[in-house]
């Protein structure tokens, strides 16, 4: 076993090898419940993997708080990862299941250089990463075939492919930690009517599911050091959404919205231009209905409100 490397079978035997201080071994990032998981360290990532756990996202939460603020700082750029996800979610607690070596599944934590003047940069710099990590990972699926659908979904050809789903942990007023969850449905069946996949092929090896990995976190490194620059990812953030310009509909307290896509704001709130004039909504204030048929674009007549 190399020096970067440790797999444990029994988290309580991993315990008395190494005490919890030591991030650079994988007692921390076990399932609570059990089962293997491998660490593997490199600069800048430290990852840990496993073949079947319940949701990155909430392995990450179990370890985050068991951590001291002294020791949060060595947790930064931790990526968790999976073959199979059991209990996985998205927005609003809707399900998110894997299937197991068809799907990608990870969780990076963070810890430092979080944008506390504008929180949203982070889900600006994620979005941009993940899509820009596929397609160099897979140049013939390149933009315009990539586009997001606000807040977060990640949308191939104009359907569902992928989510992010970024939790963040606080301690009082301090933003402490950011938990990013990224699920991509790279072979496996479509988990809803409006969703697809990404690779034709239902049997994607594991070097390709690895591959588009390593390239979304290429890409997240350098998305990372952008964002205390929310205005410039906010342009570039506008170029890759989903109907940027186009009327559409919503619902709003089960009250159908119509109007143009105008904008995303700092505060991450969409914009629309209705007749009344131009309202802006929060995150889980209004939900998705769909594109006005026929729709004629006004992209480019204006510039984003940032």
């Amino acid at each position: 076993m190399s020096a970067d490397q440790a797999v444990c079978l029994y988290p309580s035997l991993c315990a008395k090898i190494a005490p919890v201080e030591h991030l650079d071994t994988s007692s921390f990032w076990l399932d609570t419940l059990g089962g293997q998981g491998t660490l593997q360290t490199g600069s800048p990532w430290r990852l840990v993997h496993w073949a079947t756990i319940d949701s990155t996202n909430a392995a990450a939460h179990r370890t985050l708080h068991k951590l001291t603020a002294k020791q949060m700082p060595l947790a930064h750029q931790t990526v968790l990862s999976t073959d199979e996800q059991t209990q996985g979610k998205g927005q609003q607690n809707r399900v998110w299941v894997t299937e197991s070596n068809r799907d990608l599944a990870m969780t990076v934590v963070l810890t430092k250089g979080l944008p506390t003047a504008c929180p949203f940069a982070l889900n600006l710099a994620v979005s941009l990463a993940v899509l820009e990590g596929v397609e160099n990972a897979i140049p013939r699926l390149a933009s315009p075939a990539w586009e997001i659908k606000w807040p977060n979904d990640l949308m191939l050809r104009g359907q569902k492919a992928g989510g992010i789903l970024i939790e963040n942990n606080w301690r009082g007023a301090q933003w402490s930690s950011a938990v990013v969850g990224i699920g991509l449905n790279i072979g496996g069946k479509p988990p809803f009517p409006n969703a697809t996949q990404v690779l034709d092929d239902r049997h994607p090896t594991s070097d390709t599911l690895q591959n588009i990995r390593e390239h979304i976190l290429s890409q997240l490194e350098k998305r990372l050091s952008e964002v205390h620059s929310p205005e410039v990812l906010l342009r570039q953030f506008h170029e890759r959404l989903l109907g940027w310009g186009k009327a559409q509909r919503w619902q709003l307290d089960g009250q159908e919205i119509r109007g143009i896509l105008e904008s995303i704001s700092l505060q991450g709130k969409i914009c629309v231009l209705e007749v009344s004039g131009t309202n802006c909504y929060s995150p889980g204030e209004v939900g998705w209905l769909g594109m006005e048929p026929g729709a004629d674009s006004m992209k480019g007549l204006r510039p984003p409100r940032i």
